[in-house]
């Protein structure tokens, strides 16, 4: 196209230029405009009107050719200009306008900036209202939360565009709230895995329910994303006064991040799984076995005459100061009337911590002075402590190597083992009836240090044994050091032995001169030798243990170690309640010796307090939350698989120590409807934050 749209020539043309400051007022309200237009000052130009000149007798029109030239009706007869006035008042352009407006803003933002870091102190001035009381000691200090207050006005501009400016100043607040743990910017603190996990238990118990539409439009807009990092700012929300509750949300901004999304927690709220058991209890107890079968009337005066019946679940559990957690009575409190008695066991005879072999009377030992001859000796291995003793004794390893195989039961059919064996406990007395414990320091070593630790000692027994059983054991070994030494030593220690007289047995230490064994009867519950026994022996290989004589006692939950008991059960047997624990990732393992206590360390996005619920008295039962499961009353049912399995041979129990076994106690599952009955619309009791915390760190819970 090369036809020009508009003729430029000022007589051809009407005014149209948009550029200028000013414009037509003609053009603003009628639309039409003249040729002139507005001159530099917003000035109309149109001089319709002219002043008249006097010829002669006539009058004669002035106006020029620019203004439009002489009119044809020219002026009146009295000289007046017989033209109206056709002058408008000129209006700013856009253009214009939009400077001005520009130049106004700039000034306004200068006089602004220099209100606000014109002082030597500009930060309170920013302030857009008072901080939450939590925070009012560091009110003054802006830089303190916001990255951008380090700065002049450069930083401030540099922040407001800064994209990453939130996750700045959420790290500032990381400095003081360190117990939010190092993935606090994920959601829940959880790290990426553990959300996907929980994102799948969350689906697990979800039923298809129809979503709310504002939920859905908040997901449709903004997508959850578990490999998004929050800002602290997303839910807490600061300068809103010194009463305002920083941790304060909606149930909409709760869900709007989930995946599973829902109506309230009555109607669409995921089921509650196995709540609140996520793993066995510390303490092995079985509500429904004792409810159902021990606390019936007449089975319990039958077995337990002295015993002392609960009469409610109030009777072994309390609440505690905060009234969060019904805490466990103690032993002496729940159990004692009716366990110690079986703990003490005055009918059994011990634990063998101490055993001599049985050496057969044939030709060769004939002159043996050993005071074991006859039966049967019942071990596979010697007690764990007597092989720590003999451990590194030659004669001990010539015997083991000698029998090929370490089973003491076929020690009769290898001499060569008899007399090792016999050669190595004889010089084991003699070192303990010589320097007593310094002997067993000196076998033991610093592996040895927590049997060393034993209270009480069993010296003193030993020593008495070794006069019972071997009364010329110190002048025999006179003798056979003589002969290979080609000299006599004797020092004053072994005088002084000669002249001892047998100690007093003080403690749970007995001598058993039927079996020729050394035992421990535990002197009642939480019996310091024994735990501290069991702390050291569980820390051993699990295919030690499986062959040691004494773990099998403890570890056995039958009164006789049998299965077909017909004695109560537990008789003395700590493992039967006390539970073993083993850390996957260390491999260490260890006893519960109490039930589970608050701690920091869990990391739970769940919480219940029984305060309010006890507070509603008779309206609310502890039967009404924890119902029992049915059971049956046979062994097998007692002995849970959770605590207890059959070993390979399916001749005894063995104990299972992984902690993440789930085990009711005997109850049935939290149900969530039975909870909807007080937590539902009508009562308001439902908001997320009733039962579930954000941060799953830093607060106290019950441990995992």
């Amino acid at each position: 196209m090369t036809d020009s749209l508009q003729s430029f020539n000022w007589k051809d043309s009407d005014y149209e230029r948009p550029g200028n400051d000013w414009v037509c007022g003609h053009k603003c309200e009628l639309g039409q405009v003249c040729r002139l237009g507005p001159d530099s000052q917003g000035c109309c130009q149109i001089q319709s009107r002219c002043q008249p000149e006097k010829k002669g007798e006539k009058y004669v029109c002035t106006r020029t050719a620019v203004h439009g030239g002489k009119c044809k009706e020219g002026p009146t007869e009295d000289g007046n200009c017989c033209q109206s006035d056709a002058r408008c008042q000129p209006k700013r352009s856009l253009a214009a306008k939009r400077r001005l407006l520009s130049c106004i803003a700039t000034a306004a933002g200068v006089l602004f900036c220099l209100f606000l870091f014109g002082g030597s102190s500009s930060t309170p001035r920013l302030a857009p209202g008072d901080v939450a009381s939590a925070h009012a000691a560091i009110e003054a200090e802006c830089q303190a939360c916001h990255t951008s207050a380090e700065g002049g006005l450069g930083h401030w501009l540099h922040a407001a565009f800064d994209s990453s400016g939130g996750l700045k100043d959420s790290a500032r607040c990381l400095r003081c709230h360190k117990e939010l743990g190092t993935s606090a910017m994920f959601a829940h603190g959880l790290s990426i895995d553990q959300l996907k996990e929980k994102t799948a238990q969350l689906h697990e118990y979800s039923q298809p329910v129809e979503t709310p539409f504002s939920l859905q439009l908040a997901a449709f807009i903004d997508p959850p994303d578990t490999d998004k990092t929050l800002t602290c700012a997303t839910c807490h929300q600061e300068h809103h006064g010194r009463e305002a509750s920083l941790t304060q949300l909606t149930d909409a901004q709760c869900q709007s991040c989930h995946s599973s999304q829902f109506a309230s927690f009555e109607h669409g709220h995921p089921g509650l799984g196995d709540y609140p058991y996520k793993r066995r209890s510390r303490i092995y107890f079985d509500h429904s076995i004792h409810l159902k079968r021990y606390f019936v009337e007449d089975e319990f005066k039958r077995t337990m005459p002295a015993g002392i019946k609960p009469e409610s679940c109030r009777s072994c559990h309390t609440a505690d100061s905060s009234g969060q957690l019904m805490l466990t009575g103690s032993f002496d409190e729940m159990c004692a009337s009716c366990h110690e008695p079986q703990i003490k066991d005055i009918d059994f005879p011990g634990v063998p911590f101490w055993a001599l072999l049985v050496i057969s009377d044939s030709n060769d030992s004939k002159s043996v002075q050993w005071p074991r001859k006859t039966g049967v000796f019942s071990f596979a291995r010697l007690p764990h402590l007597m092989e720590l003793l003999l451990k590194a004794d030659p004669d001990y390893q010539q015997a083991i190597q000698n029998l090929g195989e370490l089973d003491f039961r076929r020690i009769q059919e290898s001499e060569e083992a008899q007399a090792s064996m016999v050669n190595a406990i004889k010089k084991l007395f003699y070192e303990i009836a010589i320097d007593g414990e310094d002997a067993l320091q000196r076998r033991l070593g610093k592996s040895g240090s927590v049997y060393l630790n034993l209270k009480p000692s069993i010296v003193p027994t030993l020593r008495q044994a070794q006069q019972i059983w071997f009364p010329d054991l110190i002048a025999e070994w006179e003798q056979k050091s003589t002969t290979q030494n080609q000299e006599s030593v004797s020092p004053p220690e072994m005088q002084f032995m000669h002249q001892r007289k047998s100690p007093d047995i003080s403690g749970g230490w007995s001598l058993s001169n039927s079996d020729y064994t050394i035992r421990y009867r535990p002197l009642g519950h939480a019996d310091p030798l024994i735990k501290a026994w069991l702390d050291q022996a569980v820390q051993e290989d699990p295919q030690f243990l499986a062959q040691d004589y004494l773990w099998q006692i403890f570890s056995n939950p039958t009164a006789s170690g049998v299965e077909g008991t017909t004695g109560a059960l537990a008789s003395g047997r700590c493992l039967m309640c006390h539970t073993v624990d083993r850390d996957t990732q260390s491999g260490l393992a260890f006893i519960n010796w109490k039930p589970f206590q608050l701690t920091s360390k869990a990391a739970k996005l769940t919480r219940f307090s029984h305060a309010p619920h006890l507070a509603l008295g008779g309206r609310q039962r502890c039967e009404n939350c924890h119902i029992l499961d049915s059971t049956g009353s046979d062994l097998t049912s007692v002995l849970r698989s959770q605590f207890f399995t059959r070993d390979k041979a399916g001749i005894s129990w063995e104990i299972v120590d992984d902690p993440h076994q789930v085990c009711t106690s005997g109850f049935r599952p939290v149900n969530r409807k039975s909870c909807a009955t007080c937590h539902n619309q009508k009562t308001q009791i439902q908001s997320c934050l009733q039962c579930h915390q954000y941060h799953v760190h830093g607060s106290g819970r019950r441990q995992p």
